[in-house]
């Protein structure tokens, strides 16, 4: 087995055991400061795509701007969480989301299928220029993403310009911000970078 193949082997069995364990990740919490920014920035989102939905929290509210949202996860039971809290959700918020499983790096999805890629704390973990290619593909014309990556040089974050020349490969770089290093409530700390893309014609 190559070392990659390892390592995202890894990556897949941590976070299905972080779930299988009941550990309380992300599915008892309010959604995201960058979710509600992403709502108050962008009046009308259109279909999105989620990638890694986790509990479906962030995709709630996401929901309330877009005519539809697909929430993937990578991790089975993460999908099972968000569709159990789903049926807790008003009727109208319930008839525009879709949770499943997916993978960032083959997303199953039509060219030009969304107008709107959502992605918090995740691509970091995925071969991002197979990632970033992809949601490039599934994104309309003048389509746009909002993504947030963990940034540095060890395992389990990615470098930082190296993202960013990504980035400018496939999108515009409409603006980019750097988060300086907070703990989170496992006790990781990592620098984070926020970024604002739009796919030209």
């Amino acid at each position: 087995m190559k070392f990659k193949e390892f390592v995202d082997e890894s990556e897949e069995a941590f976070w299905k055991s972080i779930y299988k364990e009941g550990e309380d990740h992300w599915t008892n919490k309010n959604p995201s400061n960058l979710t509600k920014s992403v709502i108050s920035k962008f009046d009308k989102l259109g279909n999105v795509l989620e990638i890694g939905c986790a509990a479906g929290i962030d995709t709630f509210l996401l929901a309330t701007a877009s005519d539809s949202v697909v929430g993937i996860d990578i991790v089975p039971k993460a999908i099972d969480i968000a569709s159990a809290n789903l049926k807790n959700q008003p009727k109208g918020i319930q008839k525009k989301i879709i949770f499943e499983v997916g993978d960032a790096e083959k997303l199953k999805y039509k060219d030009g299928q969304f107008d709107f890629v959502y992605s918090l704390s995740v691509l970091h973990s995925t071969d991002i220029s197979k990632s970033l290619k992809e949601v490039n593909r599934v994104l309309s014309d003048k389509g746009k993403a909002v993504i947030y990556v963990f940034i540095g040089s060890d395992s389990d974050t990615v470098d930082r310009k190296k993202f960013l020349d990504i980035c400018k490969e496939h999108f515009t770089l409409v603006s980019s911000k750097d988060i300086t290093a907070k703990k989170d409530s496992s006790g990781d700390k990592h620098d984070a970078l926020i970024v604002w893309l739009e796919k030209g014609e």
